[in-house]
């Protein structure tokens, strides 16, 4: 409270100094500034202290000279405006000092109504949010936190990430900048792509063959439910197996190997052959998987048995 009551007392001399400065872009020194006043150089350096401290001046050392300069400061209200996320600026007492328009549109208010009152007080359900709250007064304590949440507006679910920052106004009073990022939009493709992979999950496991993807080094990344009832087990007791070992019971690739034979022709090929260590007829069709260089990092194989069509 102290440096704004100094500054209310002094409001005509502290004037005058940031008129001279802006006069003088090359900057002033105290005495400069003293000469100019007519003042005596303590009261100057006092003044320049208080000017520092609130961000109205810079000041740059060339040698033992201190000069000061106008601050470059850009208004606060003029920086909200410039991002498009929602700002809100609020004091000790949880009162909106400042709001950017992003933010006053995505709450459908008008600044008339919210600048100066508690947000304790306002209906929006934003505000409710316990976890906001929570946060908020942290942040007053100095503690920077982010979290994610999500409200109602109207029929729609948004989502939003907030980062809570420790802010200090002019007088040394502790305040809280509120940065809401929307991240509805990512949430929903989100959403949809985990729908998306359950689906696909849905379809790859109701599939009566056996599947089974493998990268190009033969190893196991995926089987389906099929493949993994056939052999009698888990499906991830084969994942980052190599194939061979599981379905030749070896320590190298067989000779009528698919994986290798596509690898070389860069095609699809389907074999057929009597495998002993399973005791069964088996048609492995095997598929390349090719990436965007040409090359292939992976193949897809779908195993039928057909011992029953052998034998009869």
């Amino acid at each position: 409270m102290f440096l704004s009551n100094f500054v209310e007392s002094y409001q005509k001399e502290l004037a005058s100094i940031k008129s001279i400065l802006k006069e003088s872009p090359r900057g002033m020194t105290v005495t400069d500034i003293s000469r100019k006043m007519k003042i005596n150089r303590n009261s100057v350096a006092k003044y320049m202290d208080i000017l520092l401290i609130s961000g109205h001046v810079e000041m740059v050392t060339f040698g033992p000279a201190k000069v000061f300069f106008p601050s470059r400061r850009i208004p606060i209200s003029t920086m909200l405006n410039f991002t498009s996320d929602f700002m809100i600026l609020l004091d000790k007492e949880l009162k909106v000092v400042q709001v950017n328009e992003n933010f006053l549109s995505l709450m459908d208010i008008e600044r008339e109504s919210i600048l100066g009152n508690r947000i304790n007080d306002s209906s929006k359900a934003f505000f409710k949010n316990p976890e906001v709250l929570t946060n908020i007064k942290n942040a007053l304590d100095g503690k920077e936190s982010t979290i994610e949440t999500s409200f109602l507006n109207g029929p729609d679910e948004l989502y939003f990430k907030i980062k809570h920052i420790p802010t200090t106004f002019d007088d040394g009073e502790p305040g809280v900048i509120l940065i809401i990022e929307d991240i509805t939009k990512q949430k929903r493709t989100e959403g949809k792509l985990t729908q998306a992979v359950k689906e696909w999950e849905t379809t790859f496991n109701s599939i009566t063959d056996m599947i089974s993807i493998h990268d190009k080094d033969f190893n196991i990344v995926k089987v389906n439910k099929a493949f993994a009832e056939f052999l009698q087990d888990k499906s991830e007791k084969f994942i980052g197996k190599k194939c061979y070992e599981i379905i030749h019971g070896t320590k190298k690739s067989h000779s009528n190997c698919p994986c290798q034979k596509i690898q070389l022709i860069k095609k699809s090929s389907i074999v057929e052959f009597f495998e002993p260590h399973l005791g069964k007829h088996l048609e492995v069709s095997a598929y390349p998987i090719i990436n965007e260089e040409g090359e292939i990092s992976g193949s897809i194989h779908i195993i039928k048995d057909i011992t029953e069509r052998k034998n009869s």
